[in-house]
């Protein structure tokens, strides 16, 4: 997972040496978009917009996003907004792209405690921050209750399966720079 890392913005550049790339000591937006042939679209803008920083295709994205989460079939409450299941996916789909960074350890994951290196309790080393309940509520424009019993289980599954895109990208990317 360190190159998919040192892929976001701010992160230090990449031994030339090791990862065949056209910058001297960095992988460029180029490379890693050569690297991505073997993805479905989703993925593919998935990364664009995760790694590369490129919204031009955000509109379909969505749509696509939009779409996976509909095929799930998630029932609601007729007191619930009617959009609720599509901003579900777009606040999966934002989260993914950009989570929040932990505050109790500032992103890093690890804590200095006693001049020890330990892992972050709060963010559980990940580095990122949960989608609080309130949050959530608000964004989908439901109760508190319904968001932590129903929504937020919902959010978490769709949050997940752009782990697992990033995991396929991960491997999609490392081959794509050793060939």
């Amino acid at each position: 997972m360190e190159i998919l890392s040192m892929l976001t913005p701010g992160s230090p550049p990449i031994d030339g040496d090791t990862i065949r790339s056209t910058a001297k000591s960095r992988i460029s937006a180029g490379d890693v978009a050569s690297c991505l042939c073997r993805v479905d679209r989703h993925t593919y803008l998935y990364a664009l917009s995760k790694y590369c920083l490129d919204n031009s295709s955000r509109d379909e994205l969505n749509a696509l996003s939009v779409k996976y989460a509909t095929t799930r079939q998630y029932s609601k409450q007729a007191t619930e907004p009617d959009d609720v299941v599509e901003r579900l996916a777009l606040a999966s789909l934002c989260y993914s792209i950009s989570p929040s960074r932990c505050s109790y350890c500032g992103g890093t994951g690890e804590r200095k405690v006693d001049s020890k290196v330990v892992g972050c309790t709060v963010c559980s080393g990940s580095g990122n921050s949960d989608m609080s309940v309130r949050k959530l509520a608000d964004v989908l424009g439901v109760g508190r209750w319904r968001a932590k019993k129903v929504w937020m289980q919902r959010f978490q599954s769709l949050v997940s399966d752009y782990q697992i895109r990033d995991d396929a990208l991960y491997l999609a990317i490392k081959q794509g720079l050793q060939d």
